[in-house]
């Protein structure tokens, strides 16, 4: 059976699990961070445009950047989290779900979750709360959806 309702709080770098005790507040269970994220972008590429092939007669062209990598890195952390959520589901360590990460972070994280975990998030808040205390936290969290 599932344990009880989980607070996700994370940004696009570092995130932590607890559990809801209701009037007992936060139990932090685990923290995650995605060290790439944290690297200065001029240290991750090169300003050198890599090489693709152009599909003619061994020309190459130069390849642009597609995607930025903190942009990567983000995506690539909210679809770790997405993945331990899954399994945490599939576990059965939870019921319900809440989660409160930064505006275009929750965005990400969203659509990286299963339609299964999805269905579990009974609140949600647009807002950065990973430098709040535990009762801060749990202050925040609890004045919405209790």
């Amino acid at each position: 059976m599932a344990n009880g309702t989980w607070v996700l709080v994370s940004d696009a770098c570092r995130a932590r699990i607890f559990l809801d005790r209701g009037r007992g507040g936060l139990e932090e269970l685990e923290g995650f961070a995605c060290p790439m994220s944290r690297e200065h972008i001029r240290d991750r590429v090169s300003d050198r445009a890599g090489l693709k092939p152009a599909g003619g007669h061994g020309v190459r062209t130069g390849a642009s950047q597609e995607v930025d990598p903190k942009e990567a890195d983000a995506m690539a952390f909210a679809r770790h989290l997405a993945e331990v959520l899954q399994r945490k589901w599939n576990e059965h360590s939870f019921g319900e779900l809440v989660i409160a990460a930064p505006p275009h972070f929750l965005g990400l994280l969203r659509g990286a979750l299963s339609e299964t975990v999805a269905r579990r998030v009974v609140a949600s808040f647009d807002r950065d709360y990973t430098t709040l205390d535990l009762a801060e936290l749990s202050a925040h969290i609890h004045a919405h959806i209790r």
